[in-house]
């Protein structure tokens, strides 16, 4: 990913280098006043737009990308939670859910005549441990 990174860069400074001198032009002050091999004041906006393009792209494919991804695969987690399935919270609380509502769930925490039922809300689960150990199997 970095050489793709060092690359583009490279490109965009090659691109932006477009002042020097120019070969085909005689030697001497130019009609204006200024030296002929001076670079142009009103130069092309081309390689900065391309370079900008390429920095949007490269955010893209780096940040914004991943992330969506990641939130498509956290909300079918979420959204396949059922009864019985064993999660863990944002907080690190560890439970099996028992009952689940449209926002929210249920959780049993703890063992035996000592369980508590807490009330968590869906954004709080960020494991479904059950699911993992399917998938682990698999």
């Amino acid at each position: 990913m970095h050489r793709i990174v060092l690359l583009l860069t490279t490109a965009a400074l090659l691109l932006a280098q477009e002042g020097g001198p120019n070969p085909g032009a005689p030697a001497g002050p130019a009609p204006g006043g200024a030296p002929t091999g001076a670079p142009a004041q009103g130069g092309s906006m081309w390689p900065m737009l391309i370079f900008l393009g390429l920095m949007v792209l490269m955010m893209w494919f780096m940040v914004i990308r991943p992330q969506k991804k990641e939130e498509k695969r956290r909300k079918e987690m979420v959204d396949s939670t059922k009864r019985g399935d064993e999660v863990v919270t944002i907080g690190g609380v560890h439970g099996v859910i028992e009952a689940v509502g449209e926002a929210t769930v249920d959780v049993r925490i703890g063992k035996g005549a000592e369980s508590v039922v807490a009330t968590f809300n869906k954004g709080a689960i960020s494991t479904n441990v059950t699911n993992e150990r399917a998938n682990a199997k698999k």
